[in-house]
């Protein structure tokens, strides 16, 4: 190991990145290992006595509190917690091979970027955040400085390759892997090896899962020795962690992690946010600065030719040691006449000799998608990549001092400097207010995934009950989500708590860029429309056993007629041309019939009275049955 600066405090300089992963324990997770839910009140009490946690709690809260409403019912209910260790982190060396390979767009890669292999210092901090829900996120935050030079631009990609490895691929003879698999057949994965102080060198996420696993075991034994609950098990980072297919990788499971880079580094920020021209006194904009002549003459000289040997069945385009060489000392527009020079400077002002603006517009439009590939892009795919989720106008860019971006996996920062990242780096790592931001739009994310989870169980429950015509129990599982998995989700989901505009914008980007709205919004009315539709066949079925009801109701009356006619007819005897009329009922007696006694004058006339009845409600509900259709 090198020298280290054994101070517990750090000054931020220019041209540092400070780089926070973090990863997600879902609260059903936690409440698994504890054996008991995590609750506010738990954690006011556990918070101040563990490790260094009321001292990360008293330093880094209050700037938390600066940008957000985080109370709810006079209270906050989220808690920093501390990892076992010194405080002022650990520090580690990196290394990466001196040649990487990567895949993109039918073309195999080889780049050996010089300084690439040289082995880089990192300051690492760890730290737990407890969400109001009882879920876990654990963070490990980097800092790395480096020089605007090919070899720390690519090691920087590497970086952020880790975590997420798109553009690289797996030997297809290979059977499916996790990031701390022996060996996944990956560079950034295999390749990237982190060495502690004690010498011991690991790949990058079998070191992250030890820390984890250590960190995690000691704040569960000291959680269950606080809530009385038996010792947990000793945690496991595969089994706690949420992991899921890495959809560019086929066979590749990764750890469900979300990125946080915030960079401070001067000429980078003007590069995104052009300075005014001292003599017009407007600042250029970045359409101005980027300009395809300065980017066409680094594609042209990418070469493609074949292996000889058929190793890889593509065309391969290598950046060797002669690429870079003109790359670097490149000193204009390739054949651009002096005229043509003069004229692009006139326009450009912050043009310079050497191509390093070229240079580095590349590199940051590729860091920012997680592409890197960035040698090998146009002008219009790095404007899009250099457009700002904010500032996200005029206004906005005069009054910034930041810039800031985001992709699938990670948001990025961009300052000269920064009085927060300053106050907030000796205890977190990076800057309290982009890392609140951070952190609430991953756990929103989370939890919705959990969320759509249970709502794809409820429909496919409802619709297997729904086909069976079991409407009842379809409707009290309808009943019991919104009871439960809707309430919680809209309970434990983070509103926009931001007080200022540039924090509250960003939050919202978030949450779009993330697709957390868009999957809520989803779900609320995929389960409405399913709830409708079953709402309605259980009318329809309610409407068709109320007409079979008065059908059965109606051939009741019309066998009462029935009767009744066969009663009557029963009574005619014919005697000659005389008729008896003994059928006539006995409240009717006519004088030609014989005097009826009392008990046949009830018995007949409770007879003749069901027998109308059932006449009347027969027709009654034929009427209802086929006379309200026909209107």
């Amino acid at each position: 190991m090198t020298g280290a600066d054994d101070s517990a405090f750090e000054t931020c300089t220019d041209r540092s990145v400070y780089f926070t992963l973090s990863l997600y324990v879902p609260a059903r997770e936690v409440k698994k290992t504890l054996g008991a839910a995590l609750t506010p009140a738990f954690m006011r009490g556990f918070q101040p006595g563990y490790l260094e946690s009321l001292r990360l709690r008293d330093a880094v809260e209050p700037l938390f509190n600066d940008i957000a409403d985080r109370e709810r019912l006079g209270d906050v209910n989220d808690f920093l917690l501390a990892t076992p260790g010194d405080v002022k982190g650990e520090w580690l060396d990196a290394s990466v091979p001196e040649q990487i390979e990567w895949t993109t767009e039918g073309r195999h890669f080889i780049a050996r970027p010089p300084g690439l292999a040289q082995v880089r210092r990192l300051r690492m901090r760890r730290f737990w955040y407890m969400h109001a829900n009882g879920a876990l996120s654990y963070h490990l935050s980097f800092r790395l400085n480096y020089s605007h030079t090919p070899g720390d631009f690519y090691f920087m990609s590497m970086l952020q390759k880790a975590a997420a490895p798109k553009e690289f691929s797996r030997p297809a003879s290979r059977a499916g892997a996790r990031a701390t698999s022996a060996e996944t057949g990956l560079l950034p994965l295999d390749k990237l090896i982190l060495t502690d102080e004690a010498g011991a060198a690991k790949p990058f996420w079998k070191m992250i899962a030890a820390r984890f696993e250590t960190d995690g075991s000691h704040l569960f034994q000291a959680m269950s020795v606080k809530a009385g609950t038996p010792a947990p098990p000793a945690v496991s980072f595969d089994a706690l962690v949420m992991h899921a297919p890495f959809v560019e990788v086929p066979g590749l499971t990764m750890p469900v992690a979300r990125l946080l880079f915030f960079f401070q580094d001067e000429t980078f920020f003007e590069r995104l946010l052009p300075p005014a021209d001292p003599v017009t006194g407007k600042a250029p904009s970045r359409t101005v600065m980027v300009q395809e002549p300065c980017y066409l003459p680094y594609r042209e000289t990418l070469k493609e030719d074949f292996d000889p040997a058929g190793q890889v069945k593509m065309p391969i385009v290598r950046l060797d040691e002669a690429y870079w060489n003109w790359a670097i000392e490149r000193p204009d527009y390739a054949g651009a006449t002096p005229e043509q020079w003069a004229a692009a400077k006139a326009t450009r002002p912050a043009m310079e000799p050497g191509r390093a603006d070229c240079l580095q517009y590349m590199f940051i439009a590729g860091f920012n998608q997680n592409i890197i590939d960035f040698m090998n892009q146009d002008s219009s795919e790095i404007l899009d990549s250099i457009d700002p989720i904010y500032p996200a106008n005029e206004t906005q860019e005069d009054e910034s001092f930041f810039v800031r971006y985001a992709n699938q996996r990670a948001m990025l920062t961009y300052v000269r400097a920064s009085r927060s990242l300053e106050s907030g780096n000796d205890y977190i790592g990076t800057c309290p207010y982009a890392f609140l931001i951070h952190v609430v739009s991953l756990h929103n994310e989370f939890l919705t995934r959990d969320y759509e989870r249970a709502a794809f169980d409820l429909v496919e429950r409802v619709e297997g009950l729904n086909s069976k015509g079991k409407l009842k129990k379809a409707a009290d599982a309808f009943y019991d989500f919104r009871m439960r998995n809707f309430a919680d989700y809209h309970r434990d989901r983070y509103m926009n708590v931001f007080r200022y505009d540039t924090e509250r914008d960003v939050f919202e980007a978030m949450e779009q860029l993330r697709g957390t709205d868009r999957k809520s919004a989803y779900l609320s009315q995929l389960i409405d429309n399913l709830e409708s539709q079953t709402h309605d066949r259980e009318a329809r079925i309610s409407k068709d056993d109320e007409s079979a009801m008065n059908l059965m109701l109606g051939a009741l009356g019309m066998f009462g007629f029935f009767q009744l006619v066969f009663e009557w007819a029963k009574q005619f005897e014919r005697h000659g041309n005389q008729v008896r009329l003994d059928f006539v009922p006995p409240f009717l007696h006519f004088p030609q019939s014989a005097p009826a006694s009392a008990a046949d004058f009830i018995s007949d006339g409770a007879l003749y009275a069901s027998m109308l009845f059932s006449l009347a409600l027969g027709a009654y509900f034929l009427w209802r049955t086929f006379g309200r259709k026909r209107r």
